[in-house]
């Protein structure tokens, strides 16, 4: 992901509750009130507003523990290693480990744009610096540029304006201008319409009109 584009989601995020803050980081980029025409708390259960006010560090983590680890990075892992028949695992969630961390300080996590910090500490006794101090690196796939090329009919097949009215479901007026800002260039809205893809595909198949 370019520093650039980033830089401009932090920007555009400042001075917003820790929560709102941290699904526009890391959640589907869409906007619930927009897409659905209502406004939706769908998170209430899994981190409570105001539980963890006084340490929005802790309430991300917890946020994530429930939802993003579990239901994305894990399943992700399982099923992409299973496919070939490979063992893996997942260090860093032993029980001793994990309970050693959720103890921890947030201070010892997190230091001012550093992350890991207590993490990176300790490698500085067996890795080079610059591995140490190394982006993190993930494992994306170029998704904007597909949606803007080669599955450009596909989101138009899906996303169709007259589709999303007949369903009833989505808000075809939100979509579309997704849609169009996205295959023009001026913005980045791939988890968005990712998402609202694998949606209309599921509805394709198991929806009422299967």
């Amino acid at each position: 992901v370019p520093l650039s584009l980033l830089l401009k989601r932090f920007v555009a995020e400042t001075g917003r509750p820790w929560l709102p803050r941290h699904l526009a980081w890391f959640g589907t980029g869409l906007d619930p009130a927009a897409l659905l025409g209502c406004d939706v708390s769908p998170l209430a259960s899994v981190c409570p507003p105001g539980t963890e006010a006084a340490d929005p560090l802790a309430g991300a983590m917890l946020l994530d523990f429930r939802t993003y680890l579990p239901d994305q990075l894990l399943v992700k892992m399982d099923r992409a290693t299973m496919l070939v028949g490979l063992e893996a695992r997942a260090p860093y969630l032993d029980p001793a480990v994990m309970e050693f961390g959720l103890r921890l300080d947030p201070r010892l996590k997190v230091r001012g744009l550093a992350t890991k910090w207590l993490l990176k500490q300790a490698a500085r006794a067996w890795l080079p610096r610059p591995v140490v101090r190394r982006r993190k690196r993930g494992l994306s796939v170029p998704l904007a540029a597909w949606l803007r090329r080669g599955l450009k009919r596909e989101v138009d097949r899906l996303l169709a304006p007259d589709r999303l009215r007949r369903q009833g479901v989505l808000s075809d007026v939100y979509v579309t201008r997704l849609v169009a800002e996205h295959a023009a260039g001026r913005a980045n809205h791939a988890r968005a319409l990712w998402t609202l893809i694998v949606l209309e595909r599921w509805l394709e198949r198991w929806g009422p009109e299967a």
